[in-house]
């Protein structure tokens, strides 16, 4: 099944959807979806923020 089709698919599931509670479920869970792909992992500042943390540490290790 191609992408077109599992979402058409979706689609026409969802429209049979009468349960309110259920498709805000279903918006919601797209919506967090669609945030996690737009967020990019940022090598340089998450070893910053931990250099930063455990600075102690790794000088420690560094010996």
């Amino acid at each position: 099944m191609s992408i077109a089709e599992m979402k058409l698919a979706a689609i026409n599931q969802i429209g049979k959807l009468d349960d309110e509670k259920a498709v805000k479920e279903i918006l919601e869970h797209l919506a967090k979806i669609s945030s996690n792909e737009n967020k990019k992992f940022d090598a340089d500042v998450f070893f910053q923020k931990a250099s930063e943390k455990y600075d102690d540490v790794l000088q420690k290790l560094a010996q």
